[in-house]
């Protein structure tokens, strides 16, 4: 397969949007993945945070962060028995803020006696609302006991701010990452090696895409003109074009992805031109960006942070007119400037300030994730693993930082729905 279909470099974002109505189709056969009338939306008051809003995922809980004021709100419980390993769940949201996915593992053991309350607040838009529940319907109830850990999505009403009842999928091993597709209907989630495809308004699940044993995904990016998910494994990408439900080649990284598990160890620029990975490589170990030619896949020559020490960089953000990239080092409690113009000579990192002490900033201070906010909000750090901290690339100041729910891994920003 060609690493990018012929005609999606030149696509534009208009016939982009038009040409998702058939993704997945081949993989979803069966699934009526995009035949079903999306419900009509439902007037109401949204309990949802004014103006744009970050979601951090923990380990049981998802918390609000008003972007504007930085002001944490109550959190959101995730309907699901024990703890996954840090790192093994991630969130995304749909484009219009409407709904946010978590993907996740239960851990062993009985799930609660009662199935968890359906997401099922007013709807502020077309996006589709998970059913309700078979038991509401006449149907089986959902098993009140598991036996092992079971990889599951969490579709979050935003409006209603209530985690609906969790979507089980096949696969075992890591949960690290998980994108919604253009349209908001469609949710790919990781499980272990494979990306499974969930059709999220029937809770349908479409056929695995296997990438094969060994090769655990580790973090998921869109190319915004094409039809292609990037999928980062160890040591290589995987172009997964999700029109006709193929793999095309590995591009080799030679990276050994971050000891901190992040969704957001790989991204893609605004243009669709260039990916980023970060990770670990040759010939010593170090830190590592590397940027890839979307065209081609020609792998280009690293960012090295090399000469600031040992370094484990674990996610990146790339601004919107991919002049410049924020890369975060859980190593050293660092943010990595890195202005594209500048690439192989990185500028002087940024340090963390030191967080506080039996307090709710408290922790081990290392960040696992970065994201932007829209423009004029800079940037945000998932730090502490309590903790958010805003970031301000232009200055390369730091405000004060925001607690959240403990266990913090990821965040995915949205528009208040």
């Amino acid at each position: 397969m060609a690493l990018i279909p012929p005609s999606g470099r030149r696509r534009s974002r208009s016939l982009f949007a038009a040409a998702t109505a058939g993704l997945l189709a081949p993989a979803l056969s069966g699934c009526a993945l995009f035949a079903q009338p999306r419900p009509t939306p439902v007037g109401g008051a949204s309990l949802a945070p004014a103006g744009s809003v970050g979601y951090v995922v923990c380990p049981d809980a998802v918390t609000p962060v008003e972007l504007a004021t930085h002001t944490a709100e109550a959190p959101i419980p995730l309907p699901i028995s024990g703890t996954p390993e840090q790192g093994d769940f991630a969130i995304a949201t749909s484009p219009d803020g409407r709904w946010a996915y978590v993907v996740t593992a239960e851990g062993s053991g009985a799930r609660s006696q009662q199935p968890a309350a359906e997401a099922s607040g007013p709807t502020t838009s077309a996006a589709p609302a998970p059913p309700p529940s078979p038991s509401s319907t006449g149907g089986s109830p959902q098993p009140p006991t598991r036996v092992g850990a079971q990889n599951v999505v969490i579709p979050i009403d935003l409006v209603a701010q209530r985690a609906g009842r969790p979507i089980d999928i096949p696969g075992q091993g890591g949960t690290h990452a998980v994108v919604v597709l253009p349209g908001g209907r469609t949710v790919l989630a990781a499980s272990g090696s494979t990306v499974v495809p969930v059709d999220v308004a029937t809770r349908r699940l479409g056929t695995p895409i296997d990438l094969g044993a060994g090769r655990t995904v580790f973090g998921m990016a869109l190319d915004p003109v094409s039809t292609t998910v990037y999928v980062l494994v160890a040591g290589g990408i995987v172009p997964v074009d999700t029109a006709g439900d193929t793999t095309g080649a590995t591009i080799p990284t030679g990276l050994a992805v971050s000891s901190v598990n992040s969704p957001h160890g790989i991204a893609v620029t605004e243009d669709g031109s260039t990916i980023y990975v970060v990770g670990q490589g040759p010939p010593d170990y170090g830190g590592r960006v590397l940027p890839i030619t979307t065209a081609d896949g020609t792998v280009g020559v690293p960012a090295s942070f090399d000469n600031y020490g040992i370094s484990d960089p674990a996610a990146l953000a790339v601004e919107p007119d991919g002049s410049a990239l924020s890369v975060v080092d859980s190593a050293n409690n660092w943010v990595n400037p890195l202005p594209v113009a500048s690439f192989a000579d990185p500028p002087t990192p940024v340090r963390l300030p030191p967080q506080g002490t039996g307090g709710p900033t408290s922790g081990t201070e290392h960040p696992t994730d970065i994201v932007l906010g829209p423009q004029g909000f800079g940037a945000f750090v998932v730090v502490g693993f309590d903790a958010v901290l805003p970031y301000d690339p232009g200055s390369e100041t730091f405000g004060r930082a925001i607690p959240v729910c403990t266990g913090a891994s990821s965040m995915a920003v949205a528009p208040s729905p």
